[in-house]
């Protein structure tokens, strides 16, 4: 049988029984281990490019650490998404929280929406709120609205059409135009469940607006019967309003004309100098 000795020498010790059992093992966590800046920025820009995001988040977190702005936002990204580490809101806000306080825009509104969530942060209004106030004195754009293009694009966050529309959705409740129109276009092309009457409505919110996209897309559903009894002289009348601002709706308009009598364009153009009054941007 075999009996252990009373006491071992430390070095016999140590080197039975491992020096580094009661420490994190260094070789596991390559993001603690020291990386020339210059090597761990040109690293985490080419392997993340490349999507090869396992290797790339040692680099862009010792590049993150070393105040570089455009890694700290790829390490954001990167725990938000859950791409190249284990995902951990937590620790995404921390790291957009570092780049929105350099100005950042889009920061900016993400910050402000994982406060206006709680997700990674707990829920505050009026922090989010705060960066949203910021967004607003940078960009002719709604705040919200930029959330939702990002998840839209997937810029930073994952593409997520759920989310996108959600927060098209708060901002169009608001009475925005942009956010109306998205929201109308997703609806329509059923980037969520497809639903032509709801494109519509949000359409004709957006084109009472002054949207000329909006307007064109009105006049296009209203010429196809899409969410809306077909009414050639109304599509006749939103094509007329969006041609004011795009030339691309004259072709489609003059086609609606071709199919009209000559009592019934007289109709339609009259509809079209009322809309174009009401609804035509100044």
């Amino acid at each position: 049988m075999y009996l252990a000795p009373k006491s071992l020498p430390l070095f016999i010790a140590l080197f039975l029984f491992g020096c580094t059992s009661s420490q994190p093992d260094k070789t596991a966590q390559p993001d603690k281990m020291k990386i020339d800046p210059i090597t761990a920025s040109q690293k985490c820009v080419s392997l993340d490019t490349a999507g090869n995001y396992d290797s790339a988040f040692p680099y862009c977190k010792a590049s993150a650490e070393n105040d570089n702005i455009y890694a700290q936002t790829l390490v954001g990204s990167m725990y938000f998404r859950g791409k190249g580490t284990q995902q951990s809101y937590e620790q995404a806000a921390y790291w957009f929280q570092k780049v929105a306080k350099q100005g950042d825009v889009n920061a900016q509104a993400i910050v402000g929406s994982m406060y206006f969530q709680g997700k990674g942060v707990p829920q505050n209004n009026a922090q989010a709120s705060d960066w949203f106030q910021k967004v607003a004195r940078q960009v002719n754009l709604n705040p919200m609205v930029v959330v939702g293009d990002m998840y839209l694009s997937g810029q930073w966050v994952g593409q997520n059409n759920e989310q996108a529309a959600y927060w098209y959705q708060m901002a169009a409740e608001q009475g925005d135009s942009n956010a109306q129109f998205r929201l109308g276009t997703m609806y329509y092309g059923g980037q969520i469940p497809q639903d032509f009457v709801q494109a519509a409505y949000w359409y004709q919110k957006s084109a009472e607006q002054g949207n000329f996209n909006a307007q064109a897309f009105l006049g296009g559903m209203y010429y196809e019967g899409k969410g809306v009894v077909k009414d050639n002289k109304q599509a006749y009348a939103w094509l007329s309003v969006a041609a004011t601002h795009n030339e691309e709706a004259i072709k489609p308009r003059d086609s609606v004309a071709a199919q009209l009598s000559p009592d019934e364009l007289m109709e339609a153009q009259i509809l079209a100098a009322e809309y174009i009054g009401k609804y035509s941007v100044k």
